[in-house]
């Protein structure tokens, strides 16, 4: 493929991801039917993707403050949902988990966004979908070897 191949390429990724991205920010909000602001819910589900994912690294992802993510995961511990775990090998780290509660919460708002994009792709034949499902294969492995160098 050619440089303009690649590059159209990498512009539909963006496209798509700000398109997906758009969808999913709308689903969490349309799933929370808890006690949780945006940013706690969206909290939530940062730590059921890294499980053992440490509060600098949530602050980054959140794109917040460290002193706000402190107070969420106060939030978020006190409501019951996440438990702060200190690391084996170094004590000084602490690790944030899911709580059972919050493990349900956050699997029930992924079983509603799955329902929801479900419904999108009804209109794709069974050979458009496996052909858009291993492009998204070959993508992830493309994307996770990247990150592991």
């Amino acid at each position: 493929m050619n440089k303009d191949g690649k590059l159209d390429l990498i512009h539909n990724m963006s496209q798509f991801y700000i398109v997906l991205q758009r969808e999913v920010l709308d689903l969490i909000t349309e799933s929370n039917n808890s006690e949780l602001s945006p940013l706690l819910f969206k909290a939530l589900h940062e730590i059921y993707l890294d499980e053992y994912i440490i509060p600098s690294v949530l602050s980054k992802r959140l794109s917040i403050t460290t002193p706000n993510t402190s107070r969420c995961l106060h939030s978020l511990t006190k409501m019951g949902y996440v438990i702060k775990v200190k690391d084996k090998v170094d004590k000084r780290i602490t690790h944030i988990e899911l709580s059972l509660k919050g493990i349900d919460l956050v699997q029930s708002s992924f079983n509603y966004m799955d329902e929801s994009l479900l419904k999108k792709v009804e209109v794709l034949n069974s050979g458009e979908l496996a052909k858009i499902s291993e492009s998204f294969l070959i993508l992830m492995s493309l994307f996770k070897n990247r990150i592991k160098e």
